[in-house]
């Protein structure tokens, strides 16, 4: 009669270090994307208001960012929905904005991730971001 085995995990890095390769690739994000002042050099500070809803409209979180020019210039959020790998990207609306000298800008965007795989039904959590940007006066 064969006795209880306790199934092992698949030999490969522990929780641990795979919380800290995270991490690490968190802020390697972060080097490659710059600080503010050297993708924007005209940007004075840069106020960002991120809210999530859910698929029926509802309110659930909300950020606010302030950034100034020594800050990662970082614009991609992860989505806070059930499909836990999708994201929103507001780099191109951003620099849109820049590029313009507009002093404001409301966005919004929706994670098109399937809830699991080989799912038709998709996650539909809705960012709304608005950013508030106050420029350096021109030479």
């Amino acid at each position: 009669m064969a006795g209880y085995f306790k199934k092992r995990r698949v030999a490969g890095p522990s929780k641990n270090e795979e919380k800290v390769l995270r991490g690490q690739s968190e802020e390697r994000q972060a080097r490659m994307a710059g600080t503010l002042s050297s993708r924007f050099p005209t940007v004075k500070r840069l106020r960002v208001d991120l809210k999530f809803l859910d698929a029926r409209q509802q309110p659930l979180d909300e950020k606010h960012l302030d950034l100034k020019p020594g800050d990662a210039a970082i614009f991609t959020v992860p989505c806070p929905g059930r499909c836990g790998r999708g994201s929103f990207d507001f780099s191109k609306k951003a620099a849109e904005t820049v590029e313009a000298r507009l002093p404001a800008s409301d966005s919004s965007a929706k994670c098109q991730e399937p809830l699991y795989a080989g799912s038709a039904e998709v996650c539909g959590w809705e960012a709304r971001c608005r950013m508030e940007i106050e420029y350096l006066p021109l030479p």
